[in-house]
């Protein structure tokens, strides 16, 4: 993956969180760069995984109600997910899709996989999944 560190002006902190030396993993929340290559937030969420000693687990969700939910954006979605499975596969990282089946059925799965992560790193993108991902990371600061 990339080699040059992420700009400084790429990394904005949404809580308050240390980062947690023990751990097990870096959690990385592909929300809206859906993608290996040319991906700020993976790319740092790789640098603090690197500095940590610790693995990267990348976490692409796909809930099934909201407003803009479509049969085909979320075909468009899971291919993506299927061509990204093969390609963090093939660069031996962890990778999680997950596709909710139904609305709802995904409810803590975020917060008990970030509970279990030394850091949790996610796109910083101004459209309409980002609000509640934020939220959720916020939900974080409290525990």
């Amino acid at each position: 993956m990339d080699a040059k560190p992420v700009p400084p002006l790429r990394i904005r902190a949404v809580n308050d969180r240390e980062i947690r030396g023990d751990g097990d993993y870096v959690l990385y929340w592909m929300v809206a760069a859906r993608r290996r290559l040319a991906n700020f937030g993976l790319q740092r969420a790789l640098e603090v995984a690197r500095e940590l000693g610790k693995p990267l687990l990348v976490l692409e969700a796909l809930r099934s109600d909201y407003q803009w939910a479509s049969d085909r954006l979320h075909a468009f979605v899971m291919q993506g997910m299927a061509d990204n499975l093969v390609e963090f596969s093939e660069a031996g990282v962890r990778y999680y899709a997950y596709v909710e089946p139904s609305h709802g059925a995904g409810d803590g799965m975020f917060a008990a996989l970030a509970a279990e992560a030394c850091a949790v790193v996610t796109d910083d993108f101004p459209c309409f999944f980002l609000p509640r991902s934020e939220e959720h990371t916020s939900e974080l600061q409290s525990r």
